[in-house]
């Protein structure tokens, strides 16, 4: 795995995330504790784990997959013992501390709390079957997933991810071309240095680890698939994960996980109404950038996973969205 980790340039060093794990940068609410039991998790057969790029459509499909797994053929919320932590949202297991913190006051995980206080052996023992979502590239994920369990790989075209997470919790401060606060968003971004690394490391990792590792045991699932068919979508994920589906529970899922819903937080939770910013595609061409500067990032597309199957369907969604068939 190390051809894909590499020291950043230092005109990035500003800005650049404040933590690291086997030389994957990682963001300030990073627990070492919580990575190292998630590497070590032992699997069931019928856990599932979700993984995405950040501000791929982590919340929505995380959102998508719970409703899955926890729903009756009617659409209801089958009522479990103890707590379902992923209720709200999605909670990062590289996150959360091996145990809580005697401190009382202690906010929880994530900014503000706003993740929950629970540790790591608390998301373990939520209802089965499991849903374990993490923004964690294919090589850091557990041990364990090489013999069982089933992965959700969620991709999105990376000039929308990167027009997304320049927007995220308020624009960035070095804008996207840089001044005293660092190199900018887009400099940032194709070096690699944002937190969880580059886009097309993330992808490169994952797509060998798919195909090395699990092969009909996971899913790929693009943004932009469900953004044109959500209910084939629903469909497509229920029919690998063998939950049925019958068209009422097909509806509720429908009604609940549109980006309205989503964005209010009226059917996420607060994850979702802090996570969700626009939730449509081609909107990396409103970026105060030049056709110049997009074809850098066509240029590292190309260069790093243009030769791989996984990335093909991404190539259209590159590219304006007026030119788009």
């Amino acid at each position: 795995r190390s051809r894909f980790f590499r020291a950043a340039p230092d005109d990035c060093a500003k800005m650049a995330a404040p933590k690291s794990y086997k030389g994957v940068p990682m963001p300030s609410f990073f627990n070492p504790e919580g990575m190292k039991l998630f590497e070590e998790l032992e699997l069931e057969q019928d856990d599932v784990i979700m993984v995405s790029y950040v501000k791929a459509g982590t919340t929505w499909v995380n959102k998508i997959i719970h409703c899955l797994l926890r729903m009756d053929e009617e659409g209801n919320m089958i009522k479990v013992e103890g707590a379902d932590h992923g209720a709200s949202g999605q909670i990062y297991p590289e996150w959360l501390p091996a145990k809580k913190p005697d401190d009382p006051d202690w906010k929880g995980v994530g900014p503000g709390g706003s993740f929950g206080r629970l540790d790591f052996p608390e998301l373990c023992a939520q209802p089965k079957p499991r849903l374990f979502s993490t923004h964690l590239p294919g090589p850091l994920l557990p041990t364990s997933l090489e013999q069982r369990g089933r992965l959700v790989y969620v991709l999105r075209n990376p000039k929308d991810c990167l027009n997304s997470l320049h927007y995220f919790r308020g624009e960035a401060k070095d804008g996207w071309l840089g001044n005293e606060h660092g190199p900018g968003s887009l400099a940032r971004y194709l070096a690699g240095v944002n937190a969880y690394g580059s886009f097309f490391d993330h992808v490169a990792m994952t797509s060998e680890f798919i195909e090395t590792k699990l092969r009909d045991r996971a899913l790929v699932v693009y943004y932009e698939d469900l953004k044109e068919d959500l209910p084939g979508g629903i469909a497509r994920i229920a029919e690998f994960l063998g939950v049925p589906l019958p068209a009422k529970k097909l509806e509720v899922i429908h009604k609940a996980t549109t980006f309205e819903s989503m964005s209010s937080g009226s059917a996420g939770g607060a994850v979702s109404k802090i996570l969700c910013r626009k939730g449509i595609c081609g909107d990396w061409v409103s970026a105060p950038l030049t056709p110049e500067h997009w074809a850098q990032v066509d240029k590292a597309f190309e260069e790093k996973i243009g030769h791989l199957k996984i990335a093909e369907p991404l190539r259209r969604w590159m590219q304006p969205p007026e030119s788009v068939a």
